[in-house]
Parts: structure tokens; sequence; C-alpha cells
């Protein structure tokens, strides 16, 4: 299973609730990303067998909901020790959302499957992997799936709030740019899985602008 299909979830879920211009590829105002979650890495299999001993060793006494400072730098080591072409393609394929993160083949499957679905309408899509999240998840991951809806929905909140209050000229711009935003989003959708390939890998070279980043 794709692992830029299940990170895609994020961006899904993230556009659905809090529909941002400038949240797609070559955006320059974008934060970092954040740290990796707690947890043995989803790419773990894909790792030489030493590697996943040693991976598996520094995680088995963690609990989950503890901090993870130490077992990260530990894997980073690791990590770090990897031929370098393996490790540049892992970080081409990010980790799946953290509400996913540890979950069967099984259950992931069933989200894979609406991600796929392109007969599925964007709005849909959310509206069934909300239902389907809240159906099969459990435990830590049902409450780190709460925790993103809950967490989007006040961005939106703050967001809105913010956008009434723009002049007629900055809304009308807005909205120019949100109609862009939305074709670009959904071109990509269309694309195949191999042309999407070729279209991250150039992105992820792109250079980024001058200045000091705004937020």
């Amino acid at each position: 299973m794709s692992l830029r299909i299940l990170t895609t979830f994020a961006l899904v879920a993230f556009v659905a609730v809090n529909a941002k211009p400038c949240g797609g590829f070559g955006c320059p105002f974008r934060r970092p990303p954040p740290p990796p979650p707690c947890g043995i890495p989803p790419f773990l299999a894909e790792l030489p067998a030493d590697a996943q001993a040693k991976i598996t060793e520094i995680w088995k006494d963690y609990q989950t909901g503890a901090k993870c400072y130490n077992e990260q730098g530990l894997t980073r080591e690791i990590l770090d020790a990897l031929p370098k072409e393996l490790q540049k393609s892992l970080h081409k394929r990010p980790p799946p959302p953290p509400f996913l993160a540890g979950l069967p083949k099984e259950t992931l499957a069933k989200f894979d499957a609406i991600f796929q679905d392109k007969s599925i309408p964007h709005q849909k899509k959310i509206e069934q992997i909300d239902a389907l999240a809240e159906k099969t998840l459990s435990g830590e991951n049902l409450k780190k799936f709460q925790e993103f809806k809950a967490k989007k929905e006040q961005e939106k909140k703050e967001y809105e709030e913010k956008k009434s209050n723009l002049s007629e000229n900055a809304k009308e711009v807005d909205a120019k740019i949100e109609e862009l935003r939305k074709q670009k989003f959904e071109l990509i959708e269309s694309l195949d899985e191999k042309t999407r390939e070729e279209l991250f890998d150039l992105w992820e070279t792109r250079p980024g602008p001058h200045g000091p980043p705004r937020h």
C-alpha cells in the first residue's frame, strides 16, 4: 500500500475542514513539518534485518502516550547510518497520519479503498473516512483522530472569522486563489500514480523562496 496515499488523507481532511489557499506543493509559506509520531517507523519492514532488530529493541518498552525523545534520537542514529540510496527512498514516502499508525493492514486497506476510488466526490470521501474512522478506530488511534478533527475544526472557525473581516478587494482575490487551489487539487487527484510520483519528485527538489518565511 502506498504510504503517499495514506498521507494524502491528512491533506484531504485538512482541505475539507480548513480550506486555506497555498496548502499544496510549492507553497512558499508552509510551516515546517511536525516531528514523526512516537513508535516504530511504519517502514520498518523495508529496512535491513539488523536495523529492524535494533529499532524494535529501542521501542520494546515504550508506553503509548509517553515522551519518546530518547527513542526517536536512537532511531535516527540507525536510520542515518543506512546507505544513502535507502535513506533517499524512505524520505520520499512520508509516514501516514498518527491516527493510522500501527493499524492492521486489513484496516488500512479499507481507508485506502476510499482514497483510491475516483468515483467518490471529494466531500463524500471525507464523510466516508470520518464514518470509517469512528467505526474501526479505537483506543489511542481513535483519540488521535478525534483530536485531529477538533483541532482542524477550531482552525477552520478561526480562519473563517478572519476571512470575514477582509476588505472587499481582498475577498475577491481570495476567492480567485481558492478556486485555483481547488482546481490544482482536483487535477493532482485525477493523475495516475506514475505521473504523480514524477511530479512529487520534482516538487520535492524545488528551490525554496528567498528571504525568511512568512506565517
